[in-house]
């Protein structure tokens, strides 16, 4: 197991060789956010710049972003759409206020009916409202629209759910969508780059890495997320 490293000494993944391993372990995801943060410098209270977090474990993450950079902070909740049979091919997304994309090509290929399309969408958007119940209470969301968004994860969420994210993002005309990560396999985050505007990481490995294996604390609760929401 890899030894903690002082901030300072990161090598950032720019400076390296394609599908270089950077050994590299964090105490914790705040630690993590406070290291990208100086990586983002350049966004710190431009009033046109909110950071959004992906549950559970980009919250702790993109809440110290937004601390050290003086910059609105919500949570992006998303859920896939999947088919109505048997669950397990995947049809589009959705997020907050009932923003969605579907895949038409799929849809054709599986012969879906409008209704089965819209059993589905109606399935994921009830689970949807209730984490945003769980999440915010009643605390609006912000708002996108012609505003830059720093999206952050701990580098647990799939890439499908990442580029999701983005698309969603695109479609609620946000303006310049930034990914900021403390790790990811390099591939990954090679295809993140084909739909962001820019993606920021610490650490990039050649083969996926289990995000829990480079923190030494947990993503937190549906608790502690309302309380980082709310502080």
């Amino acid at each position: 197991m890899p030894k903690a490293m002082n901030p300072q000494s990161i090598q950032t993944p720019s400076s390296l060789p394609p599908q270089a391993i950077i050994p590299r372990r964090f105490g914790s995801r705040q630690e993590a956010g406070r290291v990208l943060a100086g990586r983002l410098k350049r966004f710190a209270g431009v009033s046109d710049v909110l950071v959004l977090a992906l549950p559970k474990g980009g919250m702790c993450v993109a809440a110290e972003i937004a601390c050290i950079l003086d910059l609105p902070f919500d949570v992006l909740l998303i859920n896939r759409i999947m088919t109505p049979s048997c669950g397990r091919t995947p049809l589009g997304a959705i997020t907050s206020g009932g923003v969605r994309m579907l895949n038409g090509a799929m849809i054709d290929r599986l012969h879906l009916e409008d209704e089965e399309i819209h059993r589905a969408v109606l399935k994921k958007s009830l689970q949807l409202a209730r984490r945003e119940k769980l999440y915010r209470n009643q605390r609006p969301s912000l708002e996108i629209a012609d505003r830059t968004v720093i999206l952050v994860d701990d580098g647990s969420s799939p890439c499908a759910d990442l580029r999701n994210a983005i698309r969603l993002l695109r479609r609620q005309h946000a303006e310049h969508v930034v990914i900021a990560m403390p790790t990811t396999c390099h591939r990954a985050a090679c295809d993140l780059r084909l739909e962001a505007d820019e993606v920021v990481t610490l650490a990039e490995y050649s083969a996926p890495v289990r995000a829990a294996k480079w923190f030494d604390d947990r993503p937190p609760t549906a608790a502690e997320v309302r309380q980082l929401l709310n502080r």
